[in-house]
């Protein structure tokens, strides 16, 4: 009687090595992927309500139970697939979106990201242009100032972005808002340049030609004006006398 209850006793640590549901889920990986949108992403929403499509892939040895994407407004559930693609609500400005994605055996994984979130349409690009101002014989003319200028149709903002030329007459312009647009260059003793130009790419290479004021006219400088003037100066008085 005795060796029957021991027996009894022991069998259980016999069969202690089988795996249950818990120890068999520790370690198991979850791969969870956010495709789109990016963190740190901005968005130009113009739909009611606003939302943000959030692409991704999670995938587990066990497979996936579900994947649900959460934000300050709202949450929602994306299925049960590899692949997914929800829209979550989102309010406007800076958005906290936290991606879950639960394996078949109870397991976890999460990521967050962060996408703030603008009322309206997205606004044109922004190029760079670089070049040279030159007088019409190519010296560089530095310490002059470019101007490039866009004015938003919708609200009829102006865009604007302003640097300087260098001593070899160089400037650059960086972030320069859509490829219309309006260049003043301005320099004392030049006469001043306004174009419109319509670039073509996101980098431009753009040289400036800015004409000298006040131009001599051939045989007439500051020194014969002068003479001229006094001279008729004389011959007016002499007509009084």
């Amino acid at each position: 009687m005795i060796v029957a209850i021991l027996a009894i006793i022991a069998y259980p640590a016999v069969c202690s090595g089988l795996p249950s549901e818990n120890t068999a889920s520790i370690g198991e990986p979850i791969n969870l992927t956010i495709i789109s949108p990016n963190d740190g992403d901005e968005v130009w929403i113009d739909v009611v309500p606003p939302h943000v499509v959030v692409i991704g892939e999670a995938d587990a040895p066990s497979g996936i139970r579900s994947v649900v994407v959460q934000s300050g407004v709202g949450e929602v559930s994306c299925g049960n697939e590899t692949k997914f693609a929800c829209s979550v609500p989102v309010s406007t400005g800076k958005n906290r979106i936290t991606v879950i994605a639960t394996d078949n055996l109870g397991n976890r994984a999460e990521k967050t990201l962060n996408v703030t979130r603008h009322t309206g349409i997205p606004p044109p690009p922004a190029i760079t242009v670089s070049g040279r101002v030159t007088d019409p014989e190519g010296n560089p003319i530095p310490n002059a100032s470019v101007r490039f200028e866009m004015r938003f149709a919708l609200d009829d903002e102006i865009f604007s972005v302003t640097n300087t030329t260098g001593r070899d007459g160089r400037y650059l312009i960086e972030n320069a808002i859509g490829y219309d647009q309006t260049i003043i260059v301005q320099k004392e003793g030049y006469q001043p340049l306004q174009r419109k130009i319509v670039f073509g790419n996101l980098t431009n290479e753009l040289d400036l030609e800015l004409e000298p004021s006040g131009q001599e006219v051939p045989g007439f400088g500051l020194h014969t004006g002068i003479i001229g003037v006094l001279g008729a100066l004389l011959v007016l008085r002499g007509k009084k006398t």
